[in-house]
């Protein structure tokens, strides 16, 4: 039978300069972490969306302490209308990676993160919707009678408030159950730390999720290369459209708060246009901090712009990076979306250097926000609608290339990044 060292040898690995040539991954790092994980390392992970959530659900395996800093810009299915009903930010994002990031082995884990991915039907009528909403909050619904007791209390009565405080014509249709009990939360206590505080310690999450910012009334809005330009983060990723040049940030208001809310603060404007008022959020304290003390900054695999550089547009975040003195790795999209059309890895790189210097008060060379660009082997051919990766055109920007197979082999999977090739890469570099 081969020894543990010459099974590792035939393993896929890529020769990286760290302090030294190393071999990467580190297999005999990652299965001491797969056997620690309390131990593992602060990997902070800058992307938003489902993208990620694979990876993150098998971050949990080598570490309890990953950070996610998390766009707040979606304005797509329920969370839309919980924004422009009840004022809060959007809890989408928020709530996917939570559960993404929740213990499955504990007792009753796996029944909440059902009920939290339960969503009303779209083709019910109002009163049926309703009625259904209804049956939760009364513990009469029968996904109701598969949570524990422990939880099943928290869940109603968050899922109450939220019944008591949205107005009468608020669209039940397709509605989340875990985006309804996040807004009742919300509508308690009114931030989104204290919710997110109070839902890790129910779900057992092992990790740290952050909002990148506050504000329950931020868009995200694209120029795009023929002079047009759109507002919201969900018609920009649901819709055919020109390349984009630009990406930003605007605050738009769909109208008078809910008398149970802050008054509109000064200086905005109610009636503004549909395109909003262009608005410089600053980082999240908590996020800044959590990124500072991370062991590796990760600009994770997602939709480039809306996932990725939203994150990057909020101010502070580039310095935060920059004065945090530990390796940062790009993992490249295996595959083009709608939003990259024709870019490469290694346009990638300049546009998310780009954003970063927008973001930091002292700008830096590329080097000191990107070092390492974690692509996969395909090549720099376009065919499939691969990203092509051309190691060349990545080295001469001053970064280097971890090459290795990063595609998933399983059926069905084709374009989807392995998450435990991922993961062990990421592991190792810390």
């Amino acid at each position: 039978m081969p020894a543990t060292d010459e099974i590792e040898l035939e393993r896929p690995r890529s020769l990286v300069h760290l302090n030294h040539p190393v071999y990467l991954p580190v297999w005999t790092k990652v299965h001491h972490y797969e056997h620690h994980p309390l131990e593992g390392p602060p990997i902070a992970i800058l992307s938003g969306g489902s993208g990620a959530r694979r990876l993150s659900e098998t971050l949990i395996r080598y570490t309890y302490n990953s950070i996610h800093v998390l766009p707040v810009f979606d304005d797509g299915g329920s969370s839309r209308e919980l924004r422009h009903k009840l004022n809060m930010p959007p809890p989408g994002d928020l709530r996917n990676r939570l559960m993404a990031l929740s213990d499955m082995s504990r007792s009753g884990n796996p029944e909440v993160s059902k009920l939290f991915r339960t969503r009303l039907p779209t083709n019910a009528s109002p009163a049926e919707l309703q009625e259904e909403l209804e049956s939760y909050i009364s513990d009469q619904h029968p996904q109701m009678a598969k949570i524990e007791r422990r939880y099943r209390r928290i869940i109603i009565n968050h899922l109450d408030r939220f019944n008591y405080m949205k107005p009468g014509d608020f669209d039940l249709r397709g509605g989340n159950i875990g985006n309804f009990v996040i807004a009742g939360s919300y509508l308690s206590v009114g931030d989104l730390e204290s919710v997110i505080f109070e839902f890790s310690a129910l779900a057992a999450v092992r990790g740290h999720v952050y909002p990148v910012c506050t504000g329950a009334h931020l868009h995200l809005r694209a120029e795009f290369e023929d002079g047009s330009a759109w507002v919201g983060q969900s018609k920009i990723t649901s819709r055919s459209h020109p390349p984009i040049r630009a990406l930003s940030i605007v605050e738009r208001r769909p109208g008078p708060p809910l008398m149970t809310l802050d008054t509109e603060p000064e200086g905005v404007d109610a009636g503004a246009s549909d395109e909003g008022i262009e608005a410089h959020p600053t980082l999240n304290p908590l996020a800044d901090a959590a990124i500072r003390r991370s062991s590796l900054v990760c600009y994770a695999m997602g939709s480039f712009y809306t996932s990725i550089i939203s994150n990057l547009l909020v101010d502070g975040v580039g310095q935060a990076i920059r004065e945090t003195k530990r390796p940062k790795v790009f993992i490249a999209n295996l595959t083009c979306d709608a939003e990259t059309p024709g870019m490469t890895v290694a346009a990638m790189l300049v546009e998310l250097h780009r954003y970063l210097r927008r973001a930091d008060p002292s700008p830096g060379p590329l080097e000191e926000y990107v070092q390492y660009a974690l692509v996969s082997n395909h090549g720099a051919s376009p065919l499939g609608g691969r990203v092509p990766v051309e190691l060349a055109a990545i080295r001469a920007l001053g970064v280097e290339p971890i090459e290795l197979p990063l595609e998933s082999t399983a059926p069905g999977e084709a374009g989807q990044h392995d998450p435990e090739m991922v993961a062990a890469a990421l592991i190792s570099l810390c």
